[in-house]
């Protein structure tokens, strides 16, 4: 019997050495990103007739905001993101995440600016699927909304306010005439400033830890910089990496 002694200790060494490994192997899971392309069909209902702004390079809002989409995709992937495509419904009804980005870009006279999430009040609703303005109750012709809508909590506000920091410092580094910028950048609005960003549908559609929304610039004023998408999408992508390793999910 004692000549087994040596291999009981060799298999109790590897089973401990193991339970020792497991925990950091379960903390190796890649945090969720979803990237929404604002205004893609299918569309979310209640918000059906806003198709989004045209006259980018690439024609309508929807377009520019899937190549951008896509672009991030591939970047966030490969610094080991779990980066999932939404268009503008949101599926799953409450998909959950590290943080939830929407990608747009304005109308002329517009700007390039950043909202997110706050707490008080809830989406908006306008009137039949998506016209006049943005109001905190609905109107007696509103369109039907997906329930159950989630909540805005203040432990999400924060995480919010620090992703959509992150990301208004990368975007105003490239938002330059050099770049082919030629309107306004306003950063990261304050809350209740624009109440069809900081209570857009999409924040109210996800349990995500952080949501914003970008509006990356505004067509055509700044057409040439809407232009290029590699330089827009590794500018967000890197901002979001950024504030995941931040808040040390990456």
């Amino acid at each position: 019997m004692a000549s087994c002694r040596p291999v009981r200790i060799a298999i109790l060494a590897i089973t401990a050495s193991f339970a020792l490994a497991a925990p950091a192997a379960l903390s190796a899971a890649q945090p969720v990103v979803l990237v929404q392309a604002g205004h893609l069909s299918p569309g979310e209902p209640g918000y059906l007739a806003q198709t989004g702004a045209s006259g980018n390079p690439f024609g309508l809002e929807s377009e520019f905001n899937r190549r951008v989409r896509n672009d991030m995709l591939t970047r966030l992937r490969a610094a080991g993101v779990d980066a999932r495509p939404l268009a503008a419904r949101v599926e799953p009804l409450g998909v959950p995440g590290a943080t939830f980005v929407s990608i747009h870009h304005d109308s002329p006279g517009g700007a390039a600016m950043v909202g997110h999430a706050i707490t008080g009040g809830n989406e908006n609703y306008y009137r039949g699927e998506g016209t006049g303005d943005a109001s905190p109750t609905p109107y007696p012709d509103s369109a039907r909304h997906r329930v159950p809508a989630t909540t805005v909590s203040a432990a999400v506000e924060r995480t919010s306010a620090g992703t959509a920091q992150r990301i208004a410092a990368g975007l105003k580094s490239i938002f330059t005439p050099a770049n082919g910028a030629g309107g306004r950048f306003r950063g990261v609005i304050p809350p209740n400033s624009n109440r069809r960003m900081n209570h857009f549908y999409g924040f109210y559609r996800t349990t995500a830890q952080s949501r914003v929304i970008v509006e990356v610039g505004a067509a055509p004023d700044d057409n040439p910089f809407l232009a290029k998408v590699p330089l827009i999408s590794k500018t967000l992508s890197t901002a979001i990496i950024n504030d995941l390793k931040a808040r040390k999910l990456l």
